[in-house]
């Protein structure tokens, strides 16, 4: 009778045991990533969901009064909404959910300077430093095989681009779909447009045949919500289905999950994606989507073949562009040009490499990078 009391009291405890510490594949309670950046969130959160689970199930669960902004199917598994307190406490609890994060601001990466020299073209078709090291002149050489781009679409997300620039001669439009976030399709910062006219445009751009594609994300203050960007991708990826689809992001911000998950998505939806590394002279890997392996990010070189002051560096940095100093098609009208500096700048020059092959070639200056930073410049020779 003795050994058969112990053997309950043990088998009590055991079973006592196992309801305190849960069995080994209990779902763990999911933690809310804060939105870390400069700036106010929008208020949604970002919810991204595990593979194969279904969104639809997830969404039935929550209250009537969420307000669901966005649903994604391709690029992600998963939704931003505007979740009342009882339903972002329910999603923390199932196991369908992978992670939830607020919605923050990605930006611009740009700084404005005074010179207007399109030196940038030229050395990417050129195997030295260049002899002439004026930035300001506007009578560089720059060589290229005269199909470049042919038969691509290069959909720049952005700040939106003055598709009647005369730089386009014609091949710039807005997407289908040509805004995600409460905008017009105008560009009212300039941004879009420098970017969209180094990618494409027949006097400054690098793929003088591609067809432009605008879609605006950012105001014209040049902020935007990552939320608008995720979605944004998402069309991206089922636009692209059977055609040849490059994607230039020159934007980013603070580290989030959702925002690189998207980007793998976008890469694995069969796009060439281009992302700038940030001008905050820090690892690129604190920010996203310049974190992204999947991606190719780029950071900032000058016309001294040297990493730029203000370029992020770092494991992420898979190779630099010509991004100081870089003249290109303004928004004010439809023939002016600006000169900018940023990463931003240097991101839509990695558009050939997809188009081109291009070759890269280990050309800064040797200390001019930091370690763990690869010594590579774009370059379109063989």
């Amino acid at each position: 009778m003795l050994t058969r009391v112990s053997l309950c009291l043990s088998l009590l405890t055991l079973f006592i045991s196992s309801v305190l510490s849960g069995p080994t594949g209990l779902h763990k309670r999911v933690e809310i990533q804060r939105y870390t950046g400069d700036g106010d969130t929008s208020g949604r959160h970002l919810v991204l969901l595990k593979h194969g689970a279904s969104r639809a199930g997830v969404i039935s669960q929550l209250a009537s009064s969420v307000d669901i902004v966005y649903e994604w199917d391709t690029v992600c598994n998963g939704f931003a909404a505007v979740l009342d307190s009882v339903s972002l406490a329910l999603l923390q609890t199932l196991p369908e959910v992978e992670s939830i994060e607020e919605d923050g601001i990605m930006r611009t990466m740009d700084t404005v300077t005074q010179s207007d020299a399109p030196w940038g073209l030229a050395r990417l078709s050129s195997e030295t430093k260049l002899a002439n090291q004026d930035a300001s002149q506007l009578n560089f050489q720059y060589t290229c095989d005269d199909s470049a781009g042919a038969g691509v679409d290069i959909y720049v997300i952005d700040t939106g681009v003055r598709v009647s620039h005369t730089d386009f001669g014609g091949r710039a439009k807005w997407a289908r779909k040509p805004t995600f976030g409460p905008y017009v399709p105008i560009d009212g910062n300039g941004h879009g447009t420098h970017v969209a006219a180094t990618t494409g445009g027949t006097r400054f751009g690098v793929a003088k045949k591609a067809n432009i594609l605008a879609i605006k994300v950012l105001s014209d203050i040049g902020l935007g919500f990552t939320s608008d960007i995720i979605s944004a991708m998402n069309f991206v990826a089922e636009e692209s289905s059977g055609r040849s689809t490059v994607v230039n992001m020159s934007l980013g911000g603070a580290a989030s999950d959702a925002m690189d998950e998207a980007t793998k998505g976008l890469v694995k939806a069969g796009v060439h994606v281009a992302v700038a590394a940030g001008n905050d002279n820090v690892d690129a890997d604190s920010s996203s989507p310049a974190r992204v392996r999947e991606a190719i990010t780029v950071g900032a070189s000058n016309i001294s073949d040297s990493r730029a002051s203000f370029s992020n560096f770092g494991q992420a940095v898979d190779l630099f562009a010509p991004g100081e100093d870089i003249v290109s098609a303004d928004f004010l009208t439809d023939t002016d040009y600006q000169s900018l500096s940023g990463t931003s700048m240097a991101s839509p020059h990695d558009i050939e490499i997809k188009l081109q092959k291009w070759a890269l070639k280990g050309a800064l200056g040797l200390g001019s990078v930091s370690t763990g930073t690869r010594n590579l410049l774009s370059h379109n020779k063989e």
